[in-house]
């Protein structure tokens, strides 16, 4: 069995409050970091939320662009079958 000496003892103890007052002094910047990294999400979500707002602003007018596009594709094909059969 290994026995310690009342310095070691002490040496170590000293080290664990050393420890301690570190990890405590360190719940404060933890806490802020948090509360950062908590605005940065409700940011990001805002931001979501503004393009989406844009996205069905555009909705409507990008669906009448896409039908545009398919009915011109559309008769496209119709003439070139026509020009086939030629």
């Amino acid at each position: 069995m290994n026995t310690k000496s009342r310095y070691e003892v002490i040496a170590e103890l000293e080290e664990k409050k050393r420890n301690l007052i570190i990890q405590k002094d360190g719940l404060e910047d933890k806490l802020n970091e948090m509360r950062r990294s908590l605005r940065n999400i409700k940011r990001e979500a805002e931001d979501q939320e503004e393009e989406i707002e844009l996205f069905i602003k555009n909705k409507q007018r990008q669906e009448e662009t896409f039908d545009e596009l398919i009915k011109s594709t559309e008769d496209s094909l119709k003439r070139f079958g026509e020009l086939e059969k030629k």
